[in-house]
């Protein structure tokens, strides 16, 4: 089973979530990750748009070995989870069957489509993916292989249709099939000079099996055009479409090479391609036959479209309101996004049918829907949580598979049965699948609070020593607030009102004690609001002749220097990455340049430490955090105090602060206090070991 650590976001490109994903290649390996790993996200081909699929730690199912088989006598297909909706075409179309439910892309996998229960431009007359499903098989909380369907654990089944992975990880299903005998669509487009008659033309043509409009949002009143769709029968067809009436679609060739700089999507430019969109479909009322899929899927034919939103990346509005009063209240909405200049190049209006009586969290509810996908800028997320009121107030829902943004209270508000839906999904995903989604919205309980972040907010830890003292001083002369951490509590309120009174800063002081790791993870999460900057300045130097003579002698100076620190700095490097700013102080030293018979144990944790620094550099400068490896050589401090320090080498805690800052505003990624030590230690590291282990260094 392959694993990758790196920085995973969705379609939408925001927000942005660092973790490792595990890409089990069979069912035992998925139960067995799910044993032994806590808090897993299941995942699939990435194509949700928000944080759905987002979180610490992900398995994914697109490496499960392949199941496919297909029954054409009952019209059903049992295949593995992973697979894409894209390659059961390319095998089931030659055959005559076609999906019973595709939403406006192919690249999603069946556990995908299951986990948010999509709906496709007939669900009004067919209703969600669910209602073709006739078995689900999954790995539960317990690592047990669970199957269920609409008569076998039906509430399982249920939660599991449109429950975002909650429940369990998915690894089979069998569904239903549509009978074709072409692969083409019957397709009639009908322009609509306003919504009145978009609404009234979608109620006239009811009966058609699929159905969907484009509206433009930059004219009013808001011109459109609805494309009505029916399976073409193979005898309709002429030409080279009569040829190969059952062809699959091809590769996609075109790919968006970069991502596109703001102005592409300026209100002008949206402007034109809905004018041109318009005038593209012609007259007012024709037909035409199409394949399935431009109709379907045209988005498709495009790898890589979402970069041209740039690389602030966007959010895909979906919201629902009733059949009963939802045309003012579309209306209205509407009108806001015109207004507020949040244009999109294709909004799609759909009608629902009825939602399953049974379904817990699945989104539709008979009435219209609307989709957009709206770049971030600065007023986005606001306009979009006024127009959440509008859409509770209406009686409607925000579709969980696209949102990136939605309050927990608008998730309470408008999913009715979410308090059955935790009960299952703890019983059945015992607490053990989890994404950034559901932690947002609390869909497994109260939403866990968010801890603010203050970028200016410096924590110095082990703030008793010299050197950190002067840093501090440093860094609040700047303006930063600062959170000192240090075992004795009192000196470190001292210190803060020494430094308050001097430079008028922020200061804080706390109980931290690297000696105990078990601890760390809860002082971390306790600071609110989360600091930008992490100095970690604490270190033990033993008196190496003393700590020979006494077994585990040197282990407390390794406990402190290298597992105190790692331990502390982890959980610093989670939230900063999360974050995707801020950086990390790691104060080493030059005795982990080379090991040396006068201070090996404190030599040897620091080279560790110096290794570990090098690593997480490596590590979180994708997220935009820098961290800084620190090496000040002799320093006149309380540790190096009766030691006989060369003059030329030694330099004052002043002196090493002011150094230090100077590297972290130049955003160095090692640095020596003193620039000769660069010099020294390379000659040092340089000398052959014969010569070396004689010298009494």
């Amino acid at each position: 089973m392959r694993a990758e650590h790196g920085r995973w976001s969705n379609w939408g490109l925001w927000p942005w979530i660092t973790g490792t994903v595990w890409w089990p290649r069979n069912a035992p390996e998925a139960a067995a990750l799910a044993q032994r790993t806590d808090r897993l996200t299941p995942r699939g081909n990435g194509r949700s748009y928000g944080d759905a699929s987002l979180g610490r730690r992900m398995v994914n199912g697109l490496e499960l070995d392949e199941v496919f088989e297909l029954d054409e006598a009952a019209g059903t297909l049992r295949c593995s989870a992973g697979m894409l909706l894209d390659e059961i075409l390319l095998r089931v179309v030659p055959k005559g069957f076609f999906l019973p439910v595709t939403p406006g892309t192919r690249l999603v996998s069946i556990g995908g489509a299951i986990a948010g229960d999509i709906h496709g431009k007939n669900h009004h007359v067919d209703g969600c993916f669910s209602a073709f499903v006739d078995a689900i098989t999954l790995i539960d909380g317990a690592g047990r292989t669970v199957h269920c369907s609409p008569s076998l654990l039906p509430d399982l089944f249920r939660a599991t249709c449109g429950g975002m992975g909650l429940t369990g990880f998915i690894t089979e299903a069998t569904i239903r099939l549509r009978r074709i005998s072409s692969a083409y669509i019957r397709q009639r487009s009908i322009k609509c000079r306003d919504l009145d008659s978009l609404f009234t033309r979608f109620e006239e043509h009811g009966h058609a099996t699929y159905s969907v409009a484009w509206i433009d949002l930059t004219a009013r009143p808001n011109r459109s055009v609805l494309l009505l769709g029916q399976h073409a029968e193979a005898s309709e067809l002429k030409g080279s479409a009569a040829a190969k009436p059952l062809r699959t679609h091809g590769p996609t060739r075109l790919k968006v090479p970069f991502f596109f700089p703001g102005f592409v999507l300026s209100p002008l430019t949206v402007r034109i391609f809905n004018l041109l969109y318009y005038l593209k479909a012609g007259g007012g009322d024709r037909e035409t036959l199409v394949h399935y899929a431009p109709y379907f899927h045209p988005l498709d034919a495009v790898h890589e479209w979402n970069k041209i939103y740039g690389r602030r990346g966007f959010v895909q509005y979906q919201f629902v309101v009733p059949l009963e009063g939802g045309r003012p209240v579309m209306a209205s909405i509407l009108d806001t996004l015109r207004r507020e200049g949040l244009v999109s190049f294709l909004a799609v209006l759909k009608r629902f049918g009825p939602g399953h009586p049974d379904a817990m969290m699945s989104f539709p509810m008979e009435g219209y829907t609307l989709a957009l996908d709206i770049p971030l800028r600065k007023r986005t997320l606001a306009v979009l949580a006024r127009l959440d009121e509008q859409v509770a107030a209406a009686g409607g829902r925000i579709y969980m598979v696209k949102d990136a943004r939605m309050a927990p209270a608008m998730m309470e508000r408008t999913y009715p049965r979410l308090g059955r839906f935790r009960e299952l999904a703890a019983q059945y995903g015992h607490g053990r699948y989890t994404s950034a989604l559901a932690e947002r919205l609390g869909l497994l309980g109260t939403a866990r609070p968010e801890a603010g972040w203050d970028p200016d907010r410096v924590l110095v830890l082990g703030a008793g020593s010299g050197m950190a003292m002067e840093l501090a001083r440093e860094f609040a002369r700047e303006g930063r607030s600062l959170v000192l951490a240090m075992r004795d509590r009192g000196a470190a309120e001292a210190l803060c009102r020494s430094i308050h009174a001097e430079t008028g800063a922020s200061c804080t002081a706390v109980d931290f004690d690297a000696e105990k790791p078990e601890s760390h993870a809860a002082f971390y999460a306790s600071l609110d609001p989360r600091p930008g900057i992490v100095v970690c300045a604490f270190g033990l130097l033993p008196d190496q002749a003393s700590a020979q003579e006494q077994p585990g002698g040197g282990l407390k100076a390794i406990a402190v220097n290298y597992t105190g620190a790692v331990s502390i700095l982890e959980e610093a490097a989670r939230d900063l990455e999360q974050r995707g700013g801020g950086g990390i102080i790691g104060i080493s030293s030059v005795a982990g340049d080379r090991g040396r018979a006068s201070n090996y144990f404190y030599g040897s944790a620091k080279a560790g430490f110096t290794v570990y620094l090098s690593g997480l550099r490596n590590r979180l400068q994708a997220s935009g955090v820098h961290v800084l490896t620190v090496k000040p050589g002799f320093v006149r401090t309380a540790m190096t105090e009766g030691l006989p320090l060369p003059a030329p080498l030694t330099a004052s805690a002043e002196q090493a602060a002011k150094a230090i800052h100077r590297a972290w505003v130049n955003r160095r990624n090692t640095a020596y206090v003193m620039g000769r030590w660069r010099w020294v230690m390379l000659v040092i590291k340089l000398l052959p070991e014969g010569i070396f282990k004689r010298l009494k260094l």
